[in-house]
């Protein structure tokens, strides 16, 4: 019998996405993701405009794992239903639902199909420069469960941060859940959680543990613990270089002459950008981390961010001396098992931060840093 030959994806192809897309909220079974982010992968980084993105319906059938004999059947189905589904995305002056394709063309006797993005995607794929998500092609097409594929891409954006919290609603939407599936919490646990958790263990770069947020007695939010994996890679030099995921790349502040800790990178990467040249502020920070370790120096520094005034390193370094964030800490976490009704606070909040724009620039910031490339202006 011959051996069967399988299709091995180039290490540059790159699936990257605005974090509001990666947000969105819609339903997609594996097969149709898959074909989403193929799709997405054949975007350039200069590509001003979407253009026809050309897939082999053979190459097609590798990739979502259909018989060859029935390639063609199989993904026009597929594409069929790609057009119908919807997806929402939340704008600033309102919800945004369109759909992923505009249309899918085979062409006669090629083997090929056209596939078109929806227009309307453009700010979420086209020219990001920040606030986006990167991930490899070749990971997400190795998941067996579509609701893998969607939480790792939603660790994936918040890796840097090793935290994130959900609200039990919201994370159901963007796993794509529809309401009469896995409607008791238990059964969410078992077969949506875990499962999940199981098979980022077994194949990605990164993993999850979880807390359960209770309101009352019923558990209203997941708090994410991202665990990221020391995995050696290899990647290429050319364009896509810069949205290869890197396992744990902290630079260190060389011009601070700092000493080449990840936990002081990681506590530096938390300080307002006006204050990371100052020598006080860094000092403090080694003296305190070493005195206390990196959690106490964490609260303060978070503390700091919210509560400062014009003096920031002043304000810093005696709140690293008296623990002031000690009390502030406490009264976030409360939020988390108090049981109210209202949402609970977003994640930039729980974290010091006066806004999601001021959030959203830490994060890309802290993605340069990460690829250790100039940073760009965030508007």
């Amino acid at each position: 019998m011959a051996k069967k030959n399988k299709i091995l994806l180039p290490k540059s192809l790159i699936v990257t996405q605005s974090n509001h897309l990666v947000q969105a909220r819609y339903n997609l079974s594996l097969a149709e993701q898959r074909l989403v982010l193929t799709m997405i992968s054949k975007i350039q980084p200069d590509d001003e405009d979407f253009k026809p993105y050309r897939i082999s319906v053979n190459e097609l059938a590798e990739f979502l794992g259909i018989a060859k004999g029935s390639a063609y059947k199989e993904c026009k189905k597929t594409t069929e239903n790609l057009l119908k589904r919807v997806l929402s995305i939340e704008e600033e002056d309102g919800l945004l639902q369109t759909n992923w394709v505009s249309s899918a063309k085979y062409i006669d006797g090629s083997g090929m199909v056209n596939l078109s993005f929806d227009p309307l995607l453009k700010p979420y794929l086209l020219q990001l420069k920040s606030n986006f998500t990167s991930c490899k092609l070749e990971m997400l097409l190795s998941f067996n469960s579509q609701y893998t594929v969607r939480m790792y891409t939603l660790l994936k954006q918040y890796e840097k941060l090793k935290v994130r919290e959900i609200e039990l609603e919201q994370l159901r939407e963007m796993l794509g859940i529809l309401k009469d599936q896995h409607v008791e919490y238990s059964n969410f646990k078992n077969n949506i959680l875990k499962i999940t958790q199981k098979e980022l263990n077994e194949k990605a770069d990164l993993y999850f543990e979880f807390d359960e947020i209770k309101y009352g007695r019923r558990v209203g939010a997941i708090r994410f613990n991202i665990i990221t994996k020391n995995i050696p890679v290899s990647f290429p030099t050319e364009q896509f270089s810069l949205l290869e995921p890197i396992p744990n790349p902290l630079t260190s502040f060389a011009n601070l002459n700092a000493p080449k800790s990840p936990i002081i990178d990681e506590l530096m990467f938390l300080v307002p950008e006006q204050h990371k040249t100052k020598k006080t502020v860094l000092s403090a920070i080694i003296e305190h981390e070493k005195k206390h370790g990196a959690d106490y120096v964490k609260r303060n520094i978070l503390y700091s961010n919210a509560k400062s005034g014009k003096s920031y390193a002043g304000f810093l370094a005696n709140a690293l001396k008296q623990d002031w964030g000690h009390d502030w800490q406490l009264e976030q976490d409360q939020v988390a098992v108090t049981p109210v009704k209202k949402k609970v606070a977003e994640v930039w909040e729980r974290q010091g931060f006066k806004s999601q724009k001021e959030y959203d620039a830490f994060m890309f910031e802290k993605q340069m840093q990460r690829y250790n490339k100039p940073k760009t202006q965030v508007g």
